[in-house]
């Protein structure tokens, strides 16, 4: 059983995001709180998981640790032994003795430390967790192996106390201890850890402890001291009675020598209730018990500071992590006893912390791994083991302390080399990493611990390492602020130490990100600026700021982005400071000039080396970061420092045309001069200087450029006004009306951005200029009527092309000049179509030629409309910008809609997104609504433009029944993996992936092309950036996709430009969304989700999934697509809308919820899509809403509706993620019921769904109630999880009571099948009810339906909306002899209010057809109806919606392919029921078949199900030892995939008073006779074709003439009549001795001549055995009694009935003949009997079963086993008699309990006629077979909802994708190679651990965030 810890530790390691797995680590602790005496076990639980190999696992296990430590009290042993000692005086039964250790010698100093002896005897620990480093422990048990451990680890680190020789104690004193000292074996571990399934098999196991074999040789003699006290102590304590587990610090903990089994408590769902049971503890789990009265993490830090020696560094790695948050939080109690004093334990507890602190000292020591991430190393381990030591050393005095960092110096001075090779950087890295945070976390020792660390730091910033340098600036930063406080000279050192690292400048060197951040937060304290500001007085050329900034310059482009990115926020800090900046630190010249003054160090140097950042910077977010850096020295009034000359240099620079290199004189290098740019320190920009295409893509450069020139606008906002004009005028004028469309587009940017920037100010001054204002004017209405200089490039290539196909058409003449695209056009139009015509040539070669030349052409015509477009939308925006609109806005509007519809730069589109939003609000201001009515519904309409995300609906007007986002969905995931060019094995599926991956498949499976084939085109769509070469179809599909993308920008964009006054100032844009959805959905329905469903549901809407009135829109018209347009807007609209106008979103939500419910699948597509979005922008409104008014809808009877609702359950689930936690509860059980609805894509949605959810399950216990939740869903949910709860916990389940009248008294087994019905209806499951015949299965059928019919009009009457308790029938399909059974069944067991109303649906055709509108219009409550009928009718009855559909005797169903079988699963139905008591009756295909109706997809395909079942079953019937265990192993795996799906009770279990069953087999001989048949048939050439059909070898006589064997082949088809021949034949020879047999006259002389004939009983064997039989029943007996009639014959009782009843099944009706003419009429004249085959009509069969119960005069029942074997209850018979056999052994057996039944009160006999030697022995021993394999897929597990495993139901239908490779193909692979046995490449990539990235690192080791963990 799968308990909730077991799924919440599961998820540590297989969470689908950090989330998840945090959540579930909070929710452990939360275990941890509710049972605290289980803490050994959670310890144990989430230690195997603190080695993943997986970081992420790693990091959750450690939260996980730090939520338990959470939980656990602070241990504080003087108020434990306090308490322990008033329970004691209290009278307390058990007696507590402190536990006082006095021997520590086992715990190391830092006395003992040496650091050149730990590298000389300890072994250097790398990443490799290989063989090498075995230390052979296997065979010992956990106490012995850690031992051994530790004492092994001090030997390693010349740490052990050999100097103890003497021994205190010698092997005398062990008498109560084992013997010691064998041997221990070798073996392949490398520590003390063992993987999962050895601890699960040591836990399990119940073998006798074994002998602790230990060599003492390896211990000192202190150890081997304490080891023998420790054996005596443990041997004494063994002889004492414990009464009980003692509390220790909250903490129930139990003595490591008690030998009683532990209690193992596990929660159960809802937390409410626990389960207890005895448990013997894992070897793992006691060795995290600790003794009576120690600190109850004592045993988990022993095994954590083992593991920290571990060879692999991801097993050192968790147990850092995991001793951190232990000791973070409970350092304080570690190594403190019950019995010790004060101060006891305070020297305890430090001699505790120092042993692990010198341990952590000598990880440092020995750790080599080290991760080369980026630019710089990161070495997980060191790193986190240093803040280990950080949170050891907040508990530790100020000596350990002390010590401490001595011996952190130690290593950090260690200099030379280790072991004669070379120096230990990693060891330096370490002590300087270790020193960093005990001295941020021992700031109240800053005074003693800052000048040797500061000396060691200052060392560190000289080292040659590049590591060690950047972890020694890491070092200072603690140290900043008391270095401020110290002394002037103390921070004149540091600071030259800092900035002569820095003058070091190496592009490689990575440490400089970390130098610059310290000297930021050096110089940002004031007292070190004053100390700076007093030195640079008396030192100006070393110390004042404006000489020691511009050193900083270099850095700004430095090959290591951190380092950009460092220089980047060193400048920002100084900025901040305000020194150096501002208008006093610059003066002007008279000539107009600025000049910065001599302490101004922000001039115009470092502004343009700032512009020139931005233009040459590829990272965006250093070029963020590069503007904001900008706008700051703007800010602080830097822009003074600039003069005309410098401005007109800088736009030069910024619009020099794309593919052109920058010129050197316009660069500057680190110092400011020119023309240097190029060489020397811009190597890293060489790609960007050069304008190399092929290695940058132009949006990458037009980015920087457009960056640029929008600081440049900055730069002007904040220019001097009076010069303002001056500088930038001229240039702009210059630059609008320029050539090139590069100046154009730049300049409009800086207007634009300038115009922005002096918004609030008024008027700008810059339009009163008319040279600007013309020019932009002019450059507006420019509509293609300028050919740019930007297109020469493009120009040129068409004119090389025009020429190349003139010569190639042998033209005499040139291309015209001046060569244009005009001239161009005539070339490869009617100039190359006169020349063909004048000179023909090689027509192939002119045609390629004209095809590159019209490709020229088109590539020019691209490139001219990109430019034009981006130049008029740039202009617009400047336009726009400044508040001035022209006369005519035609201009402005197009030029804006042109960029937002094909502007394929992604920066480009969002400016012209944000200038039509700033249009909008300038015609509504200036009164020119219409206008910008217009430009609103121009944008909504473009929102709608692409197909995939606003469906067609004239394309998609036939599509009612399917779910569209499966095909959507499968597009774009092959569309995302067609474009994706880094695709890793380890990434994990998306839900989006596994939904599309899943609809692939089951397109394939049921051989649909039609969402496949949208696949295989999503294949081949393109991405947003065009490639080389589309096709017209992607082409269109790309321009769609980017004017979507405009669209939705503009239309987000307008709705954050308006905010809350949206609805006021442009309303069109909102009625774009009301307008539609309220034409056709009427009036907002209320959305309020304290109301309930009834209240807020108009009638005209009807019920929810609410009835839309969109079945009366015509598809034809334009409603339908008005309708998704509508809902697409609302979707890009929503998550912008201003918070104020939220109730707007909830009208909508109406709207979204009714078309939910359309007819057509396109709306549902876009309204499911629309949900989903409101959920996630007001969660608190939508989401209950989505609960009360969508979940129902899945259990809707209308197919349209459940897939709405799925739809809509799908999108809500992926676009909440983990936030849908608190709603796990309500979703679930409905999607459950889903995952077996008979439409398939309903099925395919759900079940995806349910994977998700069912991850979150463990989650959800303690996810508080979410906002918006009123107090009936937070009732609700309680009750979902108690729903849950009994679900998950079989024991929980309570019985069912039956809220109707059952005119009947139910047997307790009875109402136990009736409990399992209830239960299945509560989940939406569906099952087989399979119990013995005659065990009342209708009974139980009756009462489930009667029961769920009645809470049906109850939910009905309570809330008349409600979609799934609307009035529908029940359907019950039965054989036609049991239609009346069923009708009379049910009036007799239903009584009033809560009658059944039944109807028999039978008769002729003519008959049936005028109950159709009695069904329909719900007057009846079941109808009852036969196979056939349905089989006949199915087009009627696929119509109509059912509630139960019950199929008695349901294996009729058995065989998939029949028609009947078809017609059955096309019926709809909510709950579907078999009855059988055989539902596997020859081969388990058919329990697939059964299960394909009852819950399709559940076991997979039929050709899924018969490569995992059907083949090894069978295979295993005949078959070797492997093949068997094969069939018994998927026997047993399909019984437990169906368990809970079928009940099964047999009558002598649950029958006590019914007597027994007594089967015979009666053996007869072939008569002579037959035998001379039986050898007959065997010469002839029939039984050779038998036995090839059979796969039998064939006779010698076979002939290898083809012309025989063609003759033959058609008698091979006739093998079934052969065996029936055989059949028949071992009956009565009369049966097959036709006149037409070969051998019929010749018989019938010899029997003639015998005096007999056919029809005498000698030739027929069954029929003597049959009368002996019967006069052995007393029946036939009577002929030498009186005669009939006389007085003595009436009085006597013999005369009138025998002794027994007998039942007589045959298989034909020719048999019953038989036995009437020639065994009843010729020898037993005196029996009486009656008959039911298939002579006697349906109706009177009931009939005859009624006289033969009643009347006992009446001897022998004959039927045939298919009529009379179902059904019919003939309990007035107690013997059966089988004179024929079916192949099928349900048949029989169903056949013979006709008699063995409820009511039966004699004992049942059955006998079974056999010929001996014939096929019956083959039938009998097949029927054997077919018995076993139903018995195990069906047995007494399946007795009840106790035995069938319910807990474990979830993951039944827990369908993750599973790779799994069989042994061969495993070994195939490790064969492929080289032929060596070496992997190829790719396998070899596919086997790599998990790689990390770098954001983990800065996460984990922030020292920020580590302080700050200290303090909370």
């Amino acid at each position: 059983m799968a308990t909730r810890l077991d799924r919440l530790v599961a998820l540590l390691d297989t969470g689908a995001t950090p989330v998840v797995r945090s959540t579930a680590a909070r929710q452990i602790g939360g275990i941890q709180r509710q049972h605290p005496e289980e803490l050994f076990r959670l310890l144990a639980r989430v230690y195997e998981y603190i080695g993943s190999k997986s970081w992420d696992t790693r990091v959750a296990a450690t939260q996980a640790f730090e939520w338990i430590a959470k939980e656990v009290s602070e241990w504080d042993p003087s108020e434990t032994a306090a308490a322990t000692l008033s329970a004691s005086e209290n009278g307390s039964s058990f007696d507590v003795k402190p536990v006082v250790d006095e021997d520590d010698s086992d715990l190391l100093t830092f006395a003992q430390f040496n650091v050149d002896s730990v590298l000389r005897h300890g072994r250097i620990l790398l990443g490799s967790s290989g063989g090498e480093y075995d230390d052979g422990l296997q065979g010992l048990d956990g106490q012995a192996r850690l031992a051994l451990q530790r004492a092994q680890i001090k030997k390693r680190l010349g740490m052990g106390a050999d100097f103890m020789a003497d021994e205190l104690l010698d092997d005398a004193d062990l008498g109560g201890c084992e013997e010691v000292g064998v041997e221990k074996k070798k073996a392949a571990v490398s520590r003390g850890r063992k993987r999962k399934s050895e601890v699960e098999s040591n836990s399990s196991s119940t073998a006798t402890e074994e002998t602790v074999e230990i060599d003492m040789s390896k211990l000192s003699a202190r150890e081997r001291n304490r080891l023998k006290r420790r054996a005596r102590m443990d041997s004494k304590k063994k002889s004492k009675v414990e009464l009980g587990p003692k509390k220790v610090a909250g903490v129930e903990v139990h003595g490591q020598e008690q030998s009683q089994p532990q209690i193992d408590v596990t929660e159960q769902p809802g937390g409410e209730a626990i389960v207890v049971e005895a448990k013997k503890a894992g070897q793992r789990e006691a060795l995290f018990a600790i003794s009576e009265g120690s600190w109850p993490f004592e045993g988990l830090v022993e095994m954590l500071c083992v593991d920290l020696f571990d060879s692999s560094w991801e097993v050192r790695h968790g147990a850092g992590m995991a001793l951190r948050e232990i000791l973070k939080r409970h350092g304080g109690g570690a190594g403190r006893i019950v019995g010790c004093n004060a101060t006891e334990n305070s020297q305890r507890n430090q001699k505790f912390l120092e042993d692990v602190s010198v341990r952590l000292v000598c990880v440092f020591t020995l750790d080599r791994f080290g991760d080369f991430v980026s630019d710089h190393v990161v070495a997980p381990v060191r790193e986190t083991c240093a803040q280990t030591l950080g949170a050891v050393s907040q508990f530790a005095g100020r000596q350990l302390v002390q010590s401490t960092q001595q011996a952190l110096l130690e290593l950090v001075q260690r200099g030379g080399s280790g072991d004669g090779k070379a120096p230990i950087w990693e060891a330096r890295h370490a002590g300087l990493a270790g020193l960093r945070y005990v001295v941020a976390v021992r700031r109240d020792m800053a005074a003693e611990l800052t000048d040797a660390t500061l000396a060691a730091a200052l060392a560190g910033l000289r080292d040659g390492d590049d590591d060690v340098r950047a972890v020694s600036a890491d070092t200072l930063l603690p140290l900043v602020e008391p270095l401020a406080s110290g002394p002037a000279p103390r921070i004149l050192v540091v600071f030259d130490g800092v900035w002569a690292a820095l003058a070091e400048r190496d592009d490689m060197a990575a440490s400089a990100a970390s130098v610059l951040l310290l000297a930021a937060r050096l110089v940002a304290q004031p007292s070190v600026r004053a100390v700076l500001a007093d030195a640079g007085r008396q030192d100006p050329s070393q110390y004042a700021l404006p000489r020691l900034i511009p050193q900083l310059f270099p850095f700004l482009r430095h090959a290591i982005a951190a380092v950009r990115r460092a220089t980047l926020q060193t400048l920002q800090t100084f900025v901040a400071m305000g020194d150096g900046l501002g208008e006093a630190t610059c003066v002007s010249s008279t000539a107009g000039s600025i000049e910065p003054t001599a302490d101004a160090w922000a001039d115009a140097t470092c502004l343009q080396l700032v512009l020139q950042n931005m233009v040459l910077e590829t990272d965006s977010d250093i070029l963020t970061q590069s503007q904001e850096l900008w706008t700051a020295l703007l800010h602080q009034g830097a822009a003074h420092a600039i003069d005309a000359a410098a401005v007109s240099r800088l736009f030069q620079l910024v619009a020099i045309p794309i593919g052109t290199a920058l010129p050197s004189a316009l660069l500057l290098d680190a110092r400011g001069e020119t023309g240097k740019g190029s060489t020397g320190r811009h190597n890293v920009d060489a790609p960007m200087v050069q304008q190399d295409l092929g290695l940058l893509s132009r949006d990458i450069i037009m980015r920087c450029r457009v960056v640029a020139a929008s600081s440049l606008g900055l730069l002007m906002a904040a220019y001097l006004p009076e010069r303002r004009l001056a500088a930038f005028g001229a240039l702009l004028n210059d630059a609008l009306r320029s050539q090139w469309a590069l100046r154009r587009q730049l300049a409009a940017v800086i207007v634009e951005e300038y115009a922005v920037a002096t918004a609030d100010s008024g008027t700008p001054e810059i339009v009163t200029s008319p040279e600007i204002s013309d020019a932009l004017m002019l450059a507006l209405d420019d509509n293609n009527g300028t050919v740019y200089e930007d297109l020469q490039p493009a120009l040129r290539r068409v004119r090389n092309e025009c020429a190349a196909l003139l010569v190639a058409l042998g033209s005499a003449d040139s291309v015209e000049e001046p060569f244009g695209i005009d001239a161009a056009r005539q070339v490869v139009g009617p100039r190359f179509a006169a020349l063909v015509e004048q000179r023909p040539r090689d027509g192939s070669a002119a045609d390629e030629r004209r095809q590159r030349a019209l490709a020229a052409v088109e590539h020019y015509e691209a490139v001219a409309q990109q430019h034009g477009v981006a130049t008029r939308a740039a202009v617009a925006g400047a336009v726009v910008a400044l508040g001035r609109l022209p006369a005519r806005l035609n201009g402005v509007m197009r030029a804006v809609m042109g960029a937002v519809k094909l502007e394929a730069s992604e920066l480009l589109q969002t400016r012209a997104a944000t200038a039509a939003a700033r249009l909008t609000a300038l015609c509504y201001a200036a009164a020119r609504g219409a206008a910008a009515d217009k430009l609103l519904r121009n944008l909504a309409t473009l929102a709608c433009s692409d197909p995939w995300t606003t469906p067609v609906f004239a394309q998609r007007a036939n599509q009612h029944d399917c779910i569209l986002m499966l095909e959507v969905v499968q597009r774009y995931q092959a569309l995302k993996q067609s474009s994706s060019q880094n695709t890793s094995a380890t990434t994990r599926l998306s839900a989006d992936a596994a939904m599309a991956a899943a609809a692939t498949a089951s397109a394939q499976a049921s051989n649909r092309k039609r969402r496949t084939a949208a696949a295989s085109s999503a294949s081949a769509a393109v991405p947003l950036v065009m490639p080389s070469n589309v096709t017209e179809d992607q082409a269109r599909e790309l321009a769609a996709r980017l004017t979507v993308r405009g669209a939705e920008r503009a239309l987000v964009a307008m709705a954050q430009l308006f905010g809350a006054d949206l609805l006021r100032v442009a309303p069109r844009l909102w009625a774009c969304v009301s307008e539609p959805l309220g034409a056709v959905y009427g009036v907002p329905v209320s959305s309020d989700e304290n109301k309930s469903p009834a209240a807020d549901v108009p009638s005209k809407v009807g019920h929810l999934p609410t009835p839309t009135t969109d079945t009366d829109v015509q598809p034809d018209g334009p409603q339908p697509q008005a309708v998704i347009d509508a809902l697409r807007v609302l979707l890009v609209l929503a998550p912008a809308l201003h918070p104020t106008l939220h109730d707007q979103l909830l009208e909508a939500l109406s709207w979204a919820l009714q078309a939910l419910s359309s007819h057509f699948a396109a709306v549902r597509h876009v309204a499911a899509r629309a949900v989903a979005e409101l959920s996630c922008v007001i969660p608190s409104k939508v989401l209950p809403a989505f609960v009360r008014r969508v979940l129902p809808g899945l259990g809707d009877a209308a197919t349209h509706r459940r897939q709405g609702a799925a739809e809509a359950v799908y999108y809500v689930v992926q676009r909440q993620g983990e936030a849908v936690l608190p709603y796990v509860t309500f979703l679930l059980v409905p999607v459950l019921g889903r995952m077996s609805d008979v439409d398939e894509q309903t099925r395919l949605v759900c079940t995806t769904c349910f994977a998700q959810l069912l991850r979150l399950v463990p989650l959800e216990a303690d996810i508080p109630d979410p906002v918006g939740l009123d107090s009936e869903l937070a009732a609700r949910r309680e009750r979902e999880r108690a729903f849950l709860a009994q679900l998950l916990d079989p024991t929980k389940l309570e019985p069912y009571a039956i809220p109707v009248t059952i005119n009947a008294a139910l047997r307790k087994y009875q109402q136990e099948g009736v409990d399992w019905l209830a239960f299945l209806n509560r989940y939406g499951l569906h099952g087989v009810l399979c119990d013995d015949m005659g065990l009342g299965k209708t009974l139980q059928t009756i009462c489930i339906i009667a029961s769920d019919h009645h809470q049906r009009r109850k939910q009905l009457l309570e809330n008349p909306a409600a979609a799934d308790c609307q009035p529908l029938p029940t359907l019950v399909v039965c054989p036609p002899t049991l239609i009346g059974h069923w009708e009379n069944e049910i009036r007799q067991y239903t009584v009033a209010p809560d009658t059944l109303r039944p109807l028999c649906y039978a008769g002729t055709p003519a008959e049936r057809r005028p109950l159709i509108p009695r069904i329909t219009g719900n007057e009846v409550d079941v109808v009852i109806m036969s196979y056939d009928v349905v089989r006949n009718d199915i087009e009627l009855l696929a119509n109509q919606n059912w509630n139960y559909c019950v199929l008695d005797e349901g294996h009729c169903i058995r065989n998939a392919r029949t028609k009947l079988t078809q017609a059955v699963k096309r019926l709809h139905a909510r709950r579907r029921l078999i009855l059988s008591g055989t539902p596997v009756q020859n081969n388990v295909v058919e329990l697939w078949s059964l299960f394909d109706f009852l819950m399709p997809g559940f076991l997979g395909t039929e050709r899924q199900f018969n490569e995992l079942y059907t083949k090894p079953i069978l295979a295993s019937r005949d078959a070797k030892q492997m093949q068997t265990q094969a069939g018994e192993h998927a026997l047993q795996q399909l019984h437990r995939q169906v368990l809970p799906f079928l009940l099964r009770r047999m009558k002598e279990d649950v029958l006590q008073d019914l007597p027994p069953k007594i089967i015979q087999d009666y053996y007869c001989e072939l008569s002579p006779l037959q035998r001379l048949l039986y050898e007959e048939f065997a010469r002839s050439t029939v039984s050779d074709n038998l036995k090839q059909s059979l796969g039998i070898a064939a006779s010698d006589q076979t002939t290898t003439n083809g012309e025989t064997e063609n003759k033959d082949k058609p008698k091979v088809t006739h093998v079934f009549q052969a065996l029936q021949y055989l059949r028949k034949l071992c009956n009565h020879p009369a049966l097959v001795l036709t006149p037409k047999h070969p051998l019929y006259k010749q018989i019938e002389t010899d029997l003639h001549a015998r005096g007999a004939d056919l029809h005498t009983l000698d030739i027929a064997p069954k029929l003597l055995a049959l009368r002996d039989l019967l006069n052995q029943c007393g029946i036939g007996t009577q002929k030498s009694e009186p005669d009939e009639g006389t007085a003595d014959a009436l009085l006597d009782p013999e005369a009138v009935s025998a002794s027994h009843r007998v039942l007589i099944f045959c298989q034909h009706r020719e048999m019953i003949e038989r036995i009437e003419q020639d065994l009843f009429k010729r020898a037993m004249p005196g029996v009486t009997h009656m008959r039911v085959d298939g002579t006697v009509e349906a109706r009177r069969r009931q009939e005859i079963v009624t006289q033969f119960n009643a009347d006992p005069s009446i001897d022998c029942l004959l039927l045939t086993t298919h009529v009379g074997g179902l059904g019919l209850n003939l309990t007035g018979a107690d013997t059966v008699i089988f004179v024929e056999h079916d192949y099928n052994p349900a048949m029989d057996l169903q056949a013979m309990d006709r008699a063995h039944r409820l009511g039966q009160t004699r004992v049942v006999n059955v006998y079974r006629l056999i010929t001996r030697n014939t096929l019956e022995e083959k039938i009998m021993g097949l029927q054997a077979f077919k018995l076993h394999m139903a018995g195990t897929i069906v047995n007494q597990q399946n007795a009840g909802l106790s035995s069938m495993n319910t807990d474990q139901l979830l993951d039944l239908f827990d369908c993750q994708p599973t790779t799994k490779k069989s042994t061969t193909t495993a070994g195939a692979e490790n064969q492929q190679g080289d032929g060596t046995g070496t992997k190829s490449i790719s396998k070899a990539i596919e086997g790599l651990e998990e790689l990390w990235d770098s954001s983990q690192y800065e996460n984990e080791y922030n020292l920020d965030t580590f302080i700050s963990s200290l303090q909370n």
